[in-house]
Order: C-alpha cells, then structure tokens, then sequence
C-alpha cells in the first residue's frame, strides 16, 4: 500500500488537531491515578475526649476489637479517640445507642460518651508527602513514603539521559508522521535496554476499523518473533545476516529506508532480539531480574510503546495484553483511554499494568 495515500475519511476527525512541531515537544509528564492528583476528601466520625491514660489504653483495646475502623489514621490525637464514621449512626439512635450494640463494657461505654464530637478526617490514606501534609491539618494520619512514587509526581524518575531518549523518540513520531505517513498516527517499539527500535507501525497503513495504530504496532512486534497476524502488502526490512541476535522484521522498509538515510539517525539501534533456545533461557534466568531478560522477547514484554497519539480503549486494552512496560504519548484524542477519557492503566482488577507518560508542549506552558 502507498504511505503517501491521503488517510481515509473515516479518520479525519482525529486528525484534526493542532499538528505538533519537533521544537515544539518541551517535556515529559506522568498520568497518574486520581489517588495522586486529587486533594483526599474528608468524611464525619464521631470522637471522644478522655481524661486518663488509664481511661485511653482500656478504650483503645476494645475498640480495635469490636470498631477496627479508621486503620490509615493514628486512632488518637491529644487524648481525643476517633471512634466511627458518623455515618455508621442511624439517625433515630445515639451514639450510646449505637455503642451498646457491641457490648462494650460499662467503663468504656462511659469513656466513649464524655466530650463527645464530630470532627472531619481523612478518608483514605495519603500517597504523597503534598498529600500526607494536607491531612495534618485534620487528623494525624498514617504514611509510607513512596520515593518513586514521588520522583513520577515532580518529574525527577529519568536521568537526563533517558529524558533525551524520549524526547528524541516523540520527534521521530512527528516526523514519520509527517514525510513518510501522510499525518497519519504513528507508534514505535523500543527495547530499551539497549535502547533499539523493536518495531514501527503507521495507523494508515491499512484500512480495517479494527487495526488501529497500536494494533498494528503490537503485531509488527509479533513479526519479530516469528508470529503476526495482520495480512499486509507492505515489504519489511531485512536481516543483514541469517543468523543474527536481532531482526528487523517488524520494521517496513519505508520507515527503515527513511531513517537510514537521515544523517542524525546514524546512531540509531534497529533491531528486537531474537527467540531464544531453551539451554540460553535456562542461563539467562538465573542472572536477570526482570522476563524480558530472563526469558527473552514475548510480545511487548519489558518494552516501551511511543504513540503520536493518545490510544483508544480497544488499543490500550491491547497494550495490556501484549505486557508493555510503559507507554508514551503525544497529542491527546477525543476518545483516548489513557488520560482524556479514562485511565485504564490504574484499573486495580487488572492483570498487568503499565505505566504511562505523556509529551508535554509549548501548547500546554501557554494554556496553563
């Protein structure tokens, strides 16, 4: 099929954005959960104020066992016992109407209804210290400190090194998009243990409803290890040699033949590594920490995604299934599944997740 070919109709209208230029990509950001973006809500309880340290080690014994609530919070703050979310009172009871339910013992039961309030606390525990900070202000509550975690939130997670990388990486999708693909989307594979290009698909490149940009992607990848699926005219670039450690079978040949041309990609690694036997795997599994190098290639396994555009849920859910290790992308769409319209990567009930980062532009500086 012709690259330069107009895109089809059906897709114009994600096309259609502002079109990013190479000097334009300024940054890097991660998409987090809301756990992590949003302020932490704050929910009623009902406490006490005790008077002696006698009254408090009684108290708390029996509330942990028969009230074990609050566990993100430190239970005591200047002798005042949170006791249970106002919500758990019925509003026709008291509060000693309510206690008596769980047969608390008379002393304590006395303890637990003197200086009675309702205070606001935290409803969950803080992620990050910007976070656990804000929640002092309430009620003291527990936190770990998570230093990756934090390093992700204020951007410090890449060297300046890997910065580069991925930077040099979006400007390769905007350029491909623009003299080898007609606009079209554009995603590339890297291993970046090397770092190498695994693959390299153009969402044009056929005209199916289903075979999106990352569905090509994740497939071309299959290429590489002797699998696919998708039936294509497209010719792919070819092993210098038979037997070498990596293949080029997930590139086409117009994007290899383009890069190789340009004086600036010179330094570039091509190439995913090759299967491995199983006497290579039984090796490498007791020197490495992570399956991709244990094992060798599977899939996405261990490899990172670049993407002009934001993917849809079909083709993030796709990234999941394929066990990519992080995914990156540039313009946002109408119907992306990764920051614009859900966030599928924070989805707890699944099986694998990546993470995911976004380009950030001049665009963005002079919108905020």
């Amino acid at each position: 099929m012709d690259l330069n070919a107009s895109p089809p109709n059906k897709r114009a209208r994600k096309q259609s954005l502002t079109p990013v230029e190479e000097k334009d990509i300024t940054g890097i950001r991660a998409i987090l959960s809301d756990e992590f973006d949003r302020d932490i809500e704050l929910v009623k309880a009902h406490s006490c104020q005790l008077t002696t340290k006698q009254q408090l080690q009684a108290v708390i014994q029996e509330l942990s066992q028969k009230l074990p609530h609050f566990q993100h919070l430190k239970r005591v703050h200047d002798r005042s016992v949170l006791i249970c979310p106002s919500s758990d009172i019925k509003e026709s009871e008291t509060l000693e109407q309510h206690l008596q339910r769980f047969a608390f013992s008379d002393h304590v039961l006395r303890a637990l209804c003197q200086g009675v309030r309702v205070v606001e606390v935290p409803e969950r525990m803080p992620r990050l210290r910007v976070q656990y900070e804000k929640t002092l202000q309430h009620w003291p509550c527990k936190f770990h400190p998570n230093h990756y975690s934090e390093s992700l939130r204020n951007g410090s997670n890449f060297s300046l090194e890997q910065r580069r990388f991925h930077k040099r990486m979006a400007q390769l999708l905007v350029r491909l998009s623009r003299d080898v693909n007609a606009g079209g989307p554009m995603g590339i594979c890297v291993d970046p243990r090397r770092p190498s290009v695994v693959a390299i698909a153009g969402g044009e490149e056929s005209r199916s409803p289903h075979e999106h940009c990352s569905m090509l992607l994740v497939d071309y990848v299959a290429r590489s290890q002797q699998g696919g699926a998708t039936e294509t005219d497209l010719t792919f670039a070819e092993d210098p040699e038979a037997e070498a450690e990596t293949t080029l079978r997930g590139i086409p040949t117009a994007y290899y033949n383009y890069l190789s041309k340009e004086e600036e990609y010179k330094d570039l690694a091509f190439g995913a590594e090759t299967r491995r036997s199983d006497d290579v795997q039984q090796q490498q599994q007791a020197q490495g920490a992570d399956n991709l190098v244990k094992f060798g290639p599977y899939l996405c396994t261990g490899y990172d995604v670049y993407l002009l555009q934001e993917p849809c849920l079909m083709c993030s859910m796709a990234l999941v299934h394929s066990r990519a290790k992080r995914v990156f992308f540039l313009r946002s769409s109408e119907n992306g599944a990764l920051a614009t319209r859900f966030q599928l990567h924070t989805v707890r009930e699944l099986n694998h997740h990546y993470e995911v980062f976004q380009f950030t532009t001049k665009q963005d500086a002079e919108l905020t």
